[in-house]
């Protein structure tokens, strides 16, 4: 295999467009992650290349190399071949964006970005090459540990053993965080006990466990019949997995090894754990400490803002159903004690795109958040998108952005980074003020 690269945005140097990287310091390029690994730190080695049917070859320090800026053409994805009865991405509506429809189960993703994997078409060579790249951490999607219960959540046989596969990681030092996606009479009670005890056998290497509940939207046609967690189930659960964090700490000598989603302390009213509970919030992209990280970035913009003289900002905070109880419990009286002149607004915008078990903020459709707002008469000064709503190129699910809702509503319309409070949004908001 070769890595192909589309165009050089540094110093041309040696490399140009269409150029194919056969081999760095005599060794085989398999892909761009070989690439990564071989021209980290100082040092040098000679590139081998393909070029119009020629092979050359040159000596380049790892700076140059770097200096180069190659950009490679897009990394073939291992695709996921499992049918899990769950899968978020199976419960799309149509018409969306393709990426959206896209279901990847590669492990150089889950290193480089904490993608979750199941590792249940892993080769033995895949398994090698993650020992010897040292590719830490991994995360993967467990659910369950017995072989039959897997087979029923990811619809197919299972052609490996998951918890012979996670043994050898662990024995070979590498770092791996499991999620178990709950679904109600599958896979929690005795079988889920049972799961987190095998895995936490492999601590330190295992070094967290996050119990998610399966997410169910509307668009479920033909697909299984199944049923989200229940408050009843979810009190027990967390009521039953606070026992076992204590049991299981007095072992780690402190760590928090079992971790349930913030979903699901929401749903129940229950008492979020101290953000101490979440380590180093491993299992943050899984919607795990997310609550509790968002109120400690919370404070430090509010410490910011302290020290600065008082200005008005007004602004109308969009959030899920879920998030909307978060607010009120924990955001809002946060505020009253310690910005008093602070009185921001909340829009509650139910998910109608997706049905009304989905309840978080990060799954809301811009379309939604116009329905809401137009509804809504009290839009406060600016209007404030959850980070979390938004992509990487500024794009909520259904492709609207920021300013298509500022144009429809003729309001100004900012997405967060992190916070409401956090500078630009503020700046934006008092602009707002000062008109």
């Amino acid at each position: 295999m070769t890595v192909r690269i589309a165009r050089v945005e540094g110093r041309s140097g040696f490399f140009k467009p269409g150029d194919e990287i056969v081999a760095i310091d005599s060794r085989p390029a398999e892909d761009q992650l070989d690439v990564l690994f071989r021209t980290t730190g100082d040092g040098s080695a000679p590139f081998t290349i393909r070029r119009g049917g020629r092979t050359l070859s040159r000596v380049l320090t790892f700076g140059e190399f770097a200096r180069s800026r190659v950009v490679f053409d897009r990394m073939r994805f291992i695709r996921c071949k499992s049918n899990c009865i769950f899968c978020f991405m199976d419960q799309m509506p149509e018409g969306m964006r393709a990426s959206l429809y896209e279901k990847d189960d590669d492990y150089r993703l889950s290193f480089l970005f904490g993608n979750f994997i199941t590792l249940n078409d892993i080769r033995d060579r895949d398994i090698a090459r993650i020992i010897r790249l040292g590719l830490s951490p991994l995360f993967v999607s467990v659910h369950a540990a017995r072989r039959r219960i897997r087979e029923q959540i990811f619809g197919r046989a299972m052609r490996r053993d998951i918890m012979k596969d996670l043994s050898r990681l662990a024995r070979a030092g590498i770092v791996m965080h499991a999620q178990i996606v709950l679904v109600p009479g599958l896979n929690d009670g005795a079988v889920l006990h049972d799961t987190v005890s095998k895995l936490f056998a492999l601590y330190p290497a295992c070094r967290s466990v996050a119990i998610v509940p399966i997410g169910l939207t509307k668009h479920r046609g033909g697909l299984p019949s199944l049923r989200g967690v229940t408050v009843t189930e979810a009190r027990t659960l967390i009521k039953w997995a606070v026992r076992e964090r204590r049991r299981l700490a007095r072992i780690t000598g402190g760590d928090a090894f079992l971790h349930i989603a913030d979903e699901l302390y929401l749903a129940t009213n229950l008492t979020l754990p101290p953000a101490a509970t979440y380590g180093d919030f491993p299992q943050l992209a899984n919607g795990v400490g997310m609550c509790r990280h968002f109120l400690n970035t919370l404070n430090g913009d509010i410490e910011r803002l302290i020290k600065r003289p008082r200005r008005r900002a007004d602004l109308t905070i969009v959030t899920g159903t879920l998030g909307g109880k978060f607010m009120r419990r924990y955001v809002m009286p946060l505020l009253a004690e310690r910005l008093p002149y602070l009185s921001p607004r909340v829009l509650v915008v139910r998910n109608r795109l997706f049905g009304p078990a989905v309840s978080v903020s990060g799954l809301l459709s811009g379309r939604d958040i116009l329905r809401a707002a137009k509804r809504n008469c009290a839009i406060a000064g600016c209007l404030v998108i959850p980070a979390n709503a938004v992509n990487h190129a500024g794009l909520l699910l259904d492709d609207l952005r920021p300013i298509d809702i500022e144009r429809e509503l003729g309001v100004p319309v900012v997405a967060a980074r992190s916070t409401f409070l956090e500078g630009g949004v503020m700046m934006r908001c008092r602009e707002r003020c000062t008109r």
